[in-house]
Protein backbone atom coordinates (compact mmCIF):
# COMPACT_ATOMS: atom_id res chain seq x y z
CA UNK A 1 0.00 0.00 0.00
CA UNK A 2 1.28 3.53 -0.94
CA UNK A 3 1.27 5.80 2.21
CA UNK A 4 2.06 8.78 0.45
CA UNK A 5 5.40 9.71 2.56
CA UNK A 6 8.55 8.59 1.06
CA UNK A 7 12.19 8.82 2.70
CA UNK A 8 15.21 8.20 2.15
CA UNK A 9 18.37 8.60 3.25
CA UNK A 10 20.34 11.86 1.21
CA UNK A 11 23.19 14.16 1.27
CA UNK A 12 23.02 17.66 0.86
CA UNK A 13 24.59 17.23 -2.36
CA UNK A 14 21.44 15.20 -2.92
CA UNK A 15 19.43 17.40 -1.77
CA UNK A 16 20.53 20.33 -3.82
CA UNK A 17 20.95 18.70 -6.93
CA UNK A 18 19.73 20.26 -10.40
CA UNK A 19 16.18 19.67 -11.32
CA UNK A 20 14.08 20.63 -8.68
CA UNK A 21 13.98 23.87 -6.85
CA UNK A 22 12.96 24.01 -2.80
CA UNK A 23 10.90 27.22 -2.32
CA UNK A 24 9.58 28.39 1.17
CA UNK A 25 5.79 28.69 0.92
CA UNK A 26 4.52 32.38 1.57
CA UNK A 27 3.19 31.24 5.36
CA UNK A 28 6.11 29.95 6.86
CA UNK A 29 8.16 32.77 9.31
CA UNK A 30 10.95 34.09 8.11
CA UNK A 31 14.48 33.16 8.89
CA UNK A 32 15.14 33.05 12.51
CA UNK A 33 18.57 31.32 13.33
CA UNK A 34 21.33 32.97 15.04
CA UNK A 35 24.57 33.38 15.41
CA UNK A 36 24.55 30.52 18.09
CA UNK A 37 22.63 28.53 15.90
CA UNK A 38 24.85 28.72 12.86
CA UNK A 39 28.46 28.81 14.85
CA UNK A 40 26.75 25.04 16.69
CA UNK A 41 26.05 24.13 13.20
CA UNK A 42 29.09 24.86 11.84
CA UNK A 43 31.37 23.22 14.62
CA UNK A 44 29.40 19.98 14.53
CA UNK A 45 30.52 19.91 10.74
CA UNK A 46 34.00 20.94 11.94
CA UNK A 47 34.26 18.21 14.23
CA UNK A 48 32.97 15.84 11.50
CA UNK A 49 35.81 17.32 8.88
CA UNK A 50 38.20 16.12 11.77
CA UNK A 51 36.93 13.23 12.51
CA UNK A 52 36.14 12.22 8.52
CA UNK A 53 32.71 11.04 9.61
CA UNK A 54 28.68 12.37 8.55
CA UNK A 55 26.92 14.81 10.10
CA UNK A 56 23.49 14.32 10.46
CA UNK A 57 21.27 17.13 10.69
CA UNK A 58 17.81 15.52 10.93
CA UNK A 59 14.87 15.18 8.49
CA UNK A 60 13.71 17.63 6.28
CA UNK A 61 9.83 17.79 4.83
CA UNK A 62 9.16 18.43 0.93
CA UNK A 63 5.68 18.85 -0.14
CA UNK A 64 5.31 18.98 -4.37
CA UNK A 65 4.19 22.60 -5.27
CA UNK A 66 1.65 23.41 -7.75
CA UNK A 67 4.11 23.76 -10.51
CA UNK A 68 6.16 20.92 -11.50
CA UNK A 69 10.14 20.75 -10.39
CA UNK A 70 9.24 23.06 -7.26
CA UNK A 71 9.29 21.57 -3.75
CA UNK A 72 8.01 23.48 -1.19
CA UNK A 73 9.65 23.38 2.38
CA UNK A 74 7.76 21.81 5.15
CA UNK A 75 10.06 21.57 8.24
CA UNK A 76 13.82 21.90 7.69
CA UNK A 77 14.11 25.93 6.37
CA UNK A 78 16.49 26.84 9.11
CA UNK A 79 19.04 24.43 8.32
CA UNK A 80 18.52 24.77 4.32
CA UNK A 81 19.01 27.99 4.57
CA UNK A 82 21.91 28.26 6.87
CA UNK A 83 24.03 25.47 5.01
CA UNK A 84 23.26 27.41 1.85
CA UNK A 85 24.63 30.43 3.53
CA UNK A 86 27.98 28.40 4.44
CA UNK A 87 27.87 27.27 1.02
CA UNK A 88 28.42 30.55 -0.47
CA UNK A 89 30.94 31.94 1.89
CA UNK A 90 33.06 28.87 0.99
CA UNK A 91 32.63 29.49 -2.69
CA UNK A 92 33.47 33.29 -2.31
CA UNK A 93 36.35 32.65 -0.40
CA UNK A 94 37.70 29.51 -2.81
CA UNK A 95 40.02 30.80 -5.34
CA UNK A 96 40.12 27.59 -7.46
CA UNK A 97 37.56 28.58 -9.58
CA UNK A 98 36.70 24.76 -10.87
CA UNK A 99 36.38 23.96 -7.20
CA UNK A 100 33.93 27.66 -6.96
CA UNK A 101 31.95 26.20 -9.79
CA UNK A 102 31.28 23.18 -8.12
CA UNK A 103 30.28 24.68 -5.06
CA UNK A 104 28.26 27.34 -6.87
CA UNK A 105 25.95 24.99 -8.63
CA UNK A 106 24.42 23.80 -5.08
CA UNK A 107 23.26 27.12 -5.28
CA UNK A 108 22.37 27.94 -8.28
CA UNK A 109 21.82 26.58 -11.83
CA UNK A 110 23.67 28.29 -14.24
CA UNK A 111 22.86 26.08 -16.97
CA UNK A 112 19.40 26.46 -16.89
CA UNK A 113 17.64 29.63 -18.78
CA UNK A 114 15.87 32.47 -16.05
CA UNK A 115 12.14 31.09 -16.03
CA UNK A 116 10.64 33.89 -13.99
CA UNK A 117 10.56 33.65 -10.59
CA UNK A 118 13.69 32.31 -8.99
CA UNK A 119 13.81 29.78 -11.57
CA UNK A 120 17.84 29.20 -10.93
CA UNK A 121 17.91 29.36 -7.66
CA UNK A 122 18.25 26.10 -5.50
CA UNK A 123 16.82 27.70 -2.42
CA UNK A 124 13.82 30.67 -2.62
CA UNK A 125 12.58 32.30 0.49
CA UNK A 126 9.55 33.87 1.15
CA UNK A 127 8.67 36.84 -0.14
CA UNK A 128 10.03 39.13 2.31
CA UNK A 129 13.26 37.58 2.27
CA UNK A 130 13.67 36.02 -1.42
CA UNK A 131 14.86 38.73 -2.92
CA UNK A 132 17.34 40.10 -0.67
CA UNK A 133 18.84 36.37 0.20
CA UNK A 134 19.53 36.09 -3.79
CA UNK A 135 21.25 39.76 -3.73
CA UNK A 136 23.71 39.49 -0.13
CA UNK A 137 24.07 36.19 0.29
CA UNK A 138 23.53 33.84 -3.04
CA UNK A 139 24.75 35.51 -6.29
CA UNK A 140 28.46 35.53 -6.21
CA UNK A 141 30.86 37.21 -4.55
CA UNK A 142 28.08 38.30 -2.54
CA UNK A 143 29.59 37.64 0.60
CA UNK A 144 32.62 39.15 0.26
CA UNK A 145 30.20 42.80 0.07
CA UNK A 146 27.97 42.12 3.25
CA UNK A 147 28.83 45.57 4.87
CA UNK A 148 26.94 47.14 1.67
CA UNK A 149 23.49 46.14 2.99
CA UNK A 150 23.00 44.70 6.27
CA UNK A 151 19.17 44.40 5.87
CA UNK A 152 16.44 46.00 6.96
CA UNK A 153 14.58 43.05 8.54
CA UNK A 154 15.58 41.14 11.67
CA UNK A 155 15.38 38.44 9.24
CA UNK A 156 17.71 39.90 6.75
CA UNK A 157 19.89 40.87 9.52
CA UNK A 158 20.42 37.70 10.55
CA UNK A 159 21.61 36.30 7.19
CA UNK A 160 23.69 38.84 6.90
CA UNK A 161 25.49 38.10 10.61
CA UNK A 162 25.57 34.84 9.89
CA UNK A 163 27.55 34.88 6.63
CA UNK A 164 29.95 37.77 8.66
CA UNK A 165 30.54 34.83 11.30
CA UNK A 166 30.76 32.41 9.06
CA UNK A 167 33.26 34.29 6.87
CA UNK A 168 35.21 35.41 9.88
CA UNK A 169 35.76 31.51 10.95
CA UNK A 170 36.80 30.71 7.36
CA UNK A 171 39.14 33.58 7.51
CA UNK A 172 41.26 31.96 9.83
CA UNK A 173 41.53 28.49 8.09
CA UNK A 174 43.56 27.38 5.57
CA UNK A 175 42.56 26.91 2.10
CA UNK A 176 43.03 23.01 2.59
CA UNK A 177 41.20 22.99 5.81
CA UNK A 178 37.99 25.37 4.08
CA UNK A 179 38.35 22.81 1.05
CA UNK A 180 37.86 19.54 3.55
CA UNK A 181 34.81 21.54 5.01
CA UNK A 182 33.09 21.87 2.13
CA UNK A 183 33.65 18.46 1.17
CA UNK A 184 32.25 17.09 4.25
CA UNK A 185 29.03 20.18 4.13
CA UNK A 186 28.50 18.72 0.32
CA UNK A 187 28.92 14.73 0.92
CA UNK A 188 29.24 14.20 4.45
CA UNK A 189 25.95 16.26 5.71
CA UNK A 190 23.57 12.99 5.96
CA UNK A 191 19.80 13.87 6.50
CA UNK A 192 16.58 12.19 5.58
CA UNK A 193 14.61 13.30 2.81
CA UNK A 194 10.93 13.13 3.69
CA UNK A 195 8.41 13.99 0.54
CA UNK A 196 4.68 14.06 0.71
CA UNK A 197 2.31 13.83 -1.88
CA UNK A 198 -0.04 17.05 -0.74
CA UNK A 199 -0.17 19.70 1.39
CA UNK A 200 -2.41 17.73 4.14
CA UNK A 201 -0.28 15.31 4.66
CA UNK A 202 2.91 17.05 4.85
CA UNK A 203 0.96 19.58 7.45
CA UNK A 204 0.39 15.83 9.33
CA UNK A 205 3.88 15.06 8.87
CA UNK A 206 5.12 18.29 10.33
CA UNK A 207 2.69 17.85 13.25
CA UNK A 208 4.47 15.23 14.34
CA UNK A 209 8.23 16.01 13.71
CA UNK A 210 7.57 19.22 15.68
CA UNK A 211 4.95 18.80 18.33
CA UNK A 212 6.07 15.70 20.15
CA UNK A 213 7.44 16.73 23.75
CA UNK A 214 7.75 20.52 22.89
CA UNK A 215 7.86 23.02 25.23
CA UNK A 216 3.81 24.92 24.58
CA UNK A 217 3.82 27.83 22.42
CA UNK A 218 1.23 30.87 23.20
CA UNK A 219 -1.53 29.49 20.94
CA UNK A 220 -1.16 25.93 22.64
CA UNK A 221 -1.82 27.97 25.97
CA UNK A 222 -4.23 29.59 24.25
CA UNK A 223 -6.47 26.64 22.94
CA UNK A 224 -6.33 25.02 26.76
CA UNK A 225 -8.01 28.56 27.77
CA UNK A 226 -10.26 28.58 24.90
CA UNK A 227 -11.32 24.57 24.96
CA UNK A 228 -11.54 25.03 28.94
CA UNK A 229 -13.98 27.82 28.48
CA UNK A 230 -16.46 25.74 25.54
CA UNK A 231 -16.74 22.96 28.28
CA UNK A 232 -15.80 19.98 25.49
CA UNK A 233 -17.03 16.66 25.99
CA UNK A 234 -13.79 14.16 25.58
CA UNK A 235 -14.92 13.63 21.86
CA UNK A 236 -15.36 17.28 21.14
CA UNK A 237 -11.99 17.96 22.37
CA UNK A 238 -10.37 15.04 20.04
CA UNK A 239 -11.99 17.09 17.02
CA UNK A 240 -11.73 20.57 18.07
CA UNK A 241 -7.81 19.67 18.48
CA UNK A 242 -7.30 17.91 15.38
CA UNK A 243 -8.73 20.85 13.62
CA UNK A 244 -6.40 23.34 15.17
CA UNK A 245 -3.32 21.30 14.70
CA UNK A 246 -4.35 21.95 11.31
CA UNK A 247 -4.64 25.55 11.65
CA UNK A 248 -1.21 25.95 13.14
CA UNK A 249 0.61 23.17 10.41
CA UNK A 250 -1.13 25.03 7.68
CA UNK A 251 0.35 28.58 9.15
CA UNK A 252 3.61 27.19 11.04
CA UNK A 253 3.71 27.78 14.87
CA UNK A 254 4.74 31.58 14.78
CA UNK A 255 2.45 32.83 11.98
CA UNK A 256 -0.38 30.79 14.57
CA UNK A 257 0.79 33.06 17.07
CA UNK A 258 0.89 36.27 14.62
CA UNK A 259 -2.49 35.61 13.85
CA UNK A 260 -4.13 35.32 17.37
CA UNK A 261 -1.94 38.63 18.07
CA UNK A 262 -3.55 39.97 15.52
CA UNK A 263 -7.01 38.83 16.34
CA UNK A 264 -6.54 39.59 19.73
CA UNK A 265 -5.72 43.53 18.66
CA UNK A 266 -8.69 43.55 16.32
CA UNK A 267 -10.98 42.56 18.95
CA UNK A 268 -9.45 43.76 21.98
CA UNK A 269 -6.87 47.04 21.55
CA UNK A 270 -6.51 48.49 24.96
CA UNK A 271 -5.22 45.32 27.15
CA UNK A 272 -1.86 45.21 27.56
CA UNK A 273 0.67 42.38 27.87
CA UNK A 274 2.27 39.25 26.08
CA UNK A 275 -0.39 37.54 23.64
CA UNK A 276 -1.64 35.01 26.20
CA UNK A 277 -2.42 36.92 29.24
CA UNK A 278 -3.76 39.97 26.68
CA UNK A 279 -5.84 37.34 24.65
CA UNK A 280 -7.12 35.88 28.23
CA UNK A 281 -8.48 39.05 29.60
CA UNK A 282 -9.09 41.11 26.52
CA UNK A 283 -10.45 39.10 23.05
CA UNK A 284 -11.75 36.05 25.41
CA UNK A 285 -13.79 38.01 27.63
CA UNK A 286 -15.49 39.47 24.20
CA UNK A 287 -15.47 35.90 22.17
CA UNK A 288 -17.75 33.30 23.04
CA UNK A 289 -15.12 30.48 22.76
CA UNK A 290 -17.47 27.77 20.39
CA UNK A 291 -18.11 30.65 18.11
CA UNK A 292 -14.66 31.79 18.08
CA UNK A 293 -13.45 27.98 17.09
CA UNK A 294 -16.60 27.34 14.50
CA UNK A 295 -16.65 30.31 12.85
CA UNK A 296 -14.11 33.24 13.77
CA UNK A 297 -10.61 31.21 13.83
CA UNK A 298 -11.17 29.26 10.50
CA UNK A 299 -12.27 32.50 8.65
CA UNK A 300 -9.15 34.38 10.05
CA UNK A 301 -6.78 31.66 8.86
CA UNK A 302 -8.31 31.83 5.57
CA UNK A 303 -7.44 35.76 5.49
CA UNK A 304 -4.38 35.14 6.86
CA UNK A 305 -3.28 32.87 4.02
CA UNK A 306 -4.56 35.29 1.47
CA UNK A 307 -2.49 38.30 3.07
CA UNK A 308 0.47 36.20 2.66
CA UNK A 309 0.34 34.71 -0.65
CA UNK A 310 -2.07 36.78 -2.37
CA UNK A 311 -3.84 33.76 -3.99
CA UNK A 312 -7.95 34.28 -3.45
CA UNK A 313 -10.69 32.43 -4.99
CA UNK A 314 -11.70 33.51 -8.03
CA UNK A 315 -14.33 35.93 -7.77
CA UNK A 316 -15.16 39.36 -9.45
CA UNK A 317 -12.57 41.37 -7.50
CA UNK A 318 -9.96 38.96 -6.85
CA UNK A 319 -7.39 39.86 -9.35
CA UNK A 320 -7.45 43.68 -8.29
CA UNK A 321 -7.53 42.63 -4.96
CA UNK A 322 -4.46 40.51 -5.21
CA UNK A 323 -2.47 43.18 -7.32
CA UNK A 324 -2.72 45.54 -3.86
CA UNK A 325 -1.67 42.48 -1.86
CA UNK A 326 1.33 41.92 -3.87
CA UNK A 327 2.10 45.49 -3.74
CA UNK A 328 1.86 45.84 -0.33
CA UNK A 329 3.71 42.63 0.47
CA UNK A 330 7.01 44.35 -1.18
CA UNK A 331 6.86 46.65 1.52
CA UNK A 332 9.04 46.49 4.52
CA UNK A 333 6.86 48.05 6.90
CA UNK A 334 3.48 45.31 7.94
CA UNK A 335 1.28 47.56 9.52
CA UNK A 336 -1.16 47.30 6.34
CA UNK A 337 -1.76 43.51 7.40
CA UNK A 338 -4.41 44.11 10.12
CA UNK A 339 -6.59 45.85 8.05
CA UNK A 340 -6.67 43.70 5.33
CA UNK A 341 -6.85 40.64 7.82
CA UNK A 342 -10.07 42.22 9.27
CA UNK A 343 -12.01 42.88 6.31
CA UNK A 344 -10.67 39.51 4.25
CA UNK A 345 -11.91 37.50 7.44
CA UNK A 346 -15.22 39.74 8.45
CA UNK A 347 -16.29 40.87 4.76
CA UNK A 348 -14.13 39.00 2.46
CA UNK A 349 -12.98 39.50 -1.27
CA UNK A 350 -16.50 39.77 -3.53
CA UNK A 351 -17.55 42.25 -1.17
CA UNK A 352 -18.47 45.50 -2.94
CA UNK A 353 -16.50 47.50 -1.12
CA UNK A 354 -13.27 45.51 -1.75
CA UNK A 355 -11.61 47.03 -4.56
CA UNK A 356 -11.73 50.47 -3.01
CA UNK A 357 -10.97 49.27 0.31
CA UNK A 358 -7.33 47.26 -1.19
CA UNK A 359 -6.74 50.27 -3.11
CA UNK A 360 -6.76 53.12 -0.56
CA UNK A 361 -5.13 50.59 1.67
CA UNK A 362 -2.56 50.37 -0.62
CA UNK A 363 -1.98 53.82 -1.43
CA UNK A 364 -1.84 54.66 2.13
CA UNK A 365 0.59 51.67 3.00
CA UNK A 366 3.03 52.90 0.39
CA UNK A 367 3.21 56.64 1.75
CA UNK A 368 3.25 55.71 5.31
CA UNK A 369 6.33 53.90 4.57
CA UNK A 370 7.68 56.91 2.24
CA UNK A 371 6.78 59.65 5.02
CA UNK A 372 6.51 57.75 9.09
CA UNK A 373 9.21 56.24 10.51
CA UNK A 374 8.09 56.04 13.73
CA UNK A 375 6.00 52.52 14.31
CA UNK A 376 3.73 53.78 17.03
CA UNK A 377 2.87 56.83 14.72
CA UNK A 378 1.90 54.09 11.52
CA UNK A 379 0.35 51.78 14.00
CA UNK A 380 -2.03 54.63 15.22
CA UNK A 381 -3.02 55.43 11.38
CA UNK A 382 -3.85 51.75 10.47
CA UNK A 383 -5.63 51.00 13.39
CA UNK A 384 -8.46 53.73 12.74
CA UNK A 385 -8.62 51.71 9.32
CA UNK A 386 -9.05 48.65 11.22
CA UNK A 387 -11.44 49.84 13.55
CA UNK A 388 -13.86 51.48 10.79
CA UNK A 389 -13.25 47.85 8.37
CA UNK A 390 -17.39 47.41 9.23
CA UNK A 391 -18.67 51.01 8.66
CA UNK A 392 -18.65 51.97 5.06
CA UNK A 393 -19.64 55.62 5.52
CA UNK A 394 -16.59 56.31 7.84
CA UNK A 395 -13.99 54.21 5.97
CA UNK A 396 -14.39 55.18 2.95
CA UNK A 397 -15.50 58.86 3.81
CA UNK A 398 -13.35 61.94 2.68
CA UNK A 399 -12.71 62.64 6.22
CA UNK A 400 -12.38 58.85 7.01
CA UNK A 401 -8.60 56.75 7.85
CA UNK A 402 -7.57 56.39 4.38
CA UNK A 403 -7.86 60.12 3.64
CA UNK A 404 -4.52 62.43 2.62
CA UNK A 405 -3.95 65.52 3.32
CA UNK A 406 -2.56 68.04 1.14
CA UNK A 407 0.42 68.16 3.14
CA UNK A 408 1.06 64.39 2.55
CA UNK A 409 0.35 64.43 -0.33
CA UNK A 410 2.66 67.36 -1.02
CA UNK A 411 5.48 65.84 0.97
CA UNK A 412 5.25 62.02 -0.58
CA UNK A 413 5.99 64.04 -3.95
CA UNK A 414 8.64 65.12 -2.53
CA UNK A 415 10.04 62.45 -1.04
CA UNK A 416 9.60 60.50 -4.50
CA UNK A 417 12.24 62.50 -6.03
CA UNK A 418 14.45 62.15 -3.50
CA UNK A 419 16.93 59.11 -2.54
CA UNK A 420 15.89 55.37 -2.04
CA UNK A 421 19.23 54.37 0.16
CA UNK A 422 18.20 50.99 0.87
CA UNK A 423 17.73 47.34 -0.55
CA UNK A 424 14.21 47.37 0.43
CA UNK A 425 12.87 50.81 -0.15
CA UNK A 426 14.44 50.54 -3.98
CA UNK A 427 13.00 47.20 -4.60
CA UNK A 428 9.26 47.82 -3.23
CA UNK A 429 9.46 51.56 -5.17
CA UNK A 430 10.71 50.21 -8.57
CA UNK A 431 8.21 46.60 -8.26
CA UNK A 432 5.10 49.44 -7.89
CA UNK A 433 6.22 51.99 -10.45
CA UNK A 434 6.32 48.66 -13.18
CA UNK A 435 2.53 48.40 -12.38
CA UNK A 436 2.07 52.13 -12.74
CA UNK A 437 3.84 52.40 -15.90
CA UNK A 438 1.40 52.13 -19.49
CA UNK A 439 1.77 48.83 -20.63
CA UNK A 440 2.87 47.51 -17.07
CA UNK A 441 1.34 45.37 -14.69
CA UNK A 442 1.70 44.31 -11.17
CA UNK A 443 5.24 41.77 -10.54
CA UNK A 444 4.74 39.44 -7.12
CA UNK A 445 7.06 40.53 -4.47
CA UNK A 446 8.89 36.51 -4.74
CA UNK A 447 9.56 37.09 -8.64
CA UNK A 448 13.05 37.24 -9.44
CA UNK A 449 12.65 40.94 -10.81
CA UNK A 450 15.76 43.25 -9.33
CA UNK A 451 16.82 46.82 -9.42
CA UNK A 452 19.91 47.90 -11.62
CA UNK A 453 21.11 51.16 -11.13
CA UNK A 454 21.77 52.39 -14.77
CA UNK A 455 24.89 55.14 -13.70
CA UNK A 456 26.21 52.35 -10.97
CA UNK A 457 26.77 52.92 -7.46
CA UNK A 458 30.41 51.55 -8.00
CA UNK A 459 32.05 53.23 -10.48
CA UNK A 460 35.32 51.63 -11.98
CA UNK A 461 38.52 54.02 -12.25
CA UNK A 462 38.81 53.48 -15.86
CA UNK A 463 35.20 53.72 -16.07
CA UNK A 464 33.44 56.04 -19.57
CA UNK A 465 30.94 56.72 -16.73
CA UNK A 466 33.40 59.12 -14.64
CA UNK A 467 33.54 60.84 -18.64
CA UNK A 468 29.70 60.97 -19.08
CA UNK A 469 29.25 61.89 -14.92
CA UNK A 470 32.19 63.62 -13.96
CA UNK A 471 30.68 65.55 -10.83
CA UNK A 472 30.46 63.04 -7.58
CA UNK A 473 28.38 65.07 -6.01
CA UNK A 474 25.65 64.37 -9.01
CA UNK A 475 26.37 60.97 -9.18
CA UNK A 476 25.80 60.94 -5.35
CA UNK A 477 22.67 62.64 -5.38
CA UNK A 478 21.26 60.73 -8.16
CA UNK A 479 22.45 57.33 -8.03
CA UNK A 480 20.05 56.40 -6.36
CA UNK A 481 16.94 58.21 -7.66
CA UNK A 482 13.57 56.50 -9.23
CA UNK A 483 15.10 57.71 -12.86
CA UNK A 484 18.50 55.75 -12.32
CA UNK A 485 16.50 52.46 -12.04
CA UNK A 486 15.42 49.69 -14.05
CA UNK A 487 14.12 46.03 -13.02
CA UNK A 488 15.54 43.22 -14.48
CA UNK A 489 16.14 39.41 -13.42
CA UNK A 490 18.99 38.80 -11.16
CA UNK A 491 21.56 36.97 -14.25
CA UNK A 492 20.91 39.84 -16.55
CA UNK A 493 21.35 42.53 -13.29
CA UNK A 494 24.78 40.67 -12.77
CA UNK A 495 26.12 40.76 -16.18
CA UNK A 496 25.24 44.71 -16.66
CA UNK A 497 26.63 45.59 -13.16
CA UNK A 498 29.17 48.45 -14.32
CA UNK A 499 29.48 48.52 -17.84
CA UNK A 500 29.08 51.50 -19.66
CA UNK A 501 25.77 52.61 -20.71
CA UNK A 502 25.44 51.45 -24.22
CA UNK A 503 27.05 47.98 -23.48
CA UNK A 504 24.09 48.03 -20.66
CA UNK A 505 21.21 48.64 -23.37
CA UNK A 506 22.58 45.63 -25.71
CA UNK A 507 22.46 43.59 -22.49
CA UNK A 508 18.97 45.13 -21.30
CA UNK A 509 17.63 44.79 -24.64
CA UNK A 510 19.60 41.87 -26.88
CA UNK A 511 18.12 38.41 -25.00
CA UNK A 512 18.20 40.03 -21.77
CA UNK A 513 14.41 40.65 -21.41
CA UNK A 514 14.32 44.08 -20.38
CA UNK A 515 11.18 44.64 -22.92
CA UNK A 516 9.17 42.58 -20.46
CA UNK A 517 9.63 45.20 -17.65
CA UNK A 518 7.64 48.68 -18.09
CA UNK A 519 10.18 50.53 -16.15
CA UNK A 520 13.34 49.52 -18.45
CA UNK A 521 11.16 49.76 -22.03
CA UNK A 522 11.86 53.18 -22.00
CA UNK A 523 15.82 53.22 -22.11
CA UNK A 524 15.02 51.36 -25.64
CA UNK A 525 14.82 54.87 -26.96
CA UNK A 526 17.36 56.53 -25.10
CA UNK A 527 20.70 56.89 -26.53
CA UNK A 528 22.65 58.24 -23.95
CA UNK A 529 22.76 58.31 -20.07
CA UNK A 530 23.41 62.26 -18.25
CA UNK A 531 22.35 63.92 -14.92
CA UNK A 532 19.73 66.15 -17.19
CA UNK A 533 18.17 62.55 -18.29
CA UNK A 534 18.08 61.31 -14.94
CA UNK A 535 16.53 64.47 -13.52
CA UNK A 536 13.84 64.41 -15.81
CA UNK A 537 12.89 60.85 -15.58
CA UNK A 538 12.63 60.91 -11.92
CA UNK A 539 10.61 63.86 -11.90
CA UNK A 540 8.31 61.81 -14.62
CA UNK A 541 7.79 58.88 -12.97
CA UNK A 542 7.02 60.41 -9.19
CA UNK A 543 4.19 62.52 -11.43
CA UNK A 544 2.73 58.74 -12.47
CA UNK A 545 3.26 57.31 -9.19
CA UNK A 546 1.51 60.36 -7.66
CA UNK A 547 -1.54 60.28 -9.91
CA UNK A 548 -2.31 56.87 -9.66
CA UNK A 549 -2.78 57.12 -6.02
CA UNK A 550 -4.43 60.50 -6.65
CA UNK A 551 -2.83 63.21 -4.73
Amino acid sequence: MHLGVRAQESSLSDVFAPGEKLRMPPYQRSYSWGEPEALELLGDLLEATEAQIPHFIGAVVFVHGDEPGILEIVDGQQRLTTLTILLCVLRDMETDKDRAHVLNALIADEARPMLGEGANWRVALNYQDGAFFRDTIQRPGATLELEADPGESESQARMVANAAVFRKQLGAMTAGERRALAAIAMKGCALVRVVVDNKDQGFKVFRVLNTRGKEPGAHDIIKTELFQRARFSPADAAIYAERWADHEAALGGNAFDDLLRQIRAIFDRGTKGDIVSAFQKGALAKIDARKFLDEILPNYVRAYRQIETAHLDTGPHSEAIANCLHQMRALEQQNWRAPALHFLAERGADDAAAPDFFQSLERLAHIMQLLVHDRDQRSRRFARVTEAVRNDRVLLSKTGPFAISRDEGKRTRERLIGRFATFGQRRAIALRLCAALAGGHTIPPESDATVEHVLPRTIPEDSHWLITWPDAAKRREQCDTIGNFVLLTTKVNQKADRLDYRAKKEIYFNGGGGQEFALTRDLMEQDAWTSEIVRRRTEKLAGILADAWGI
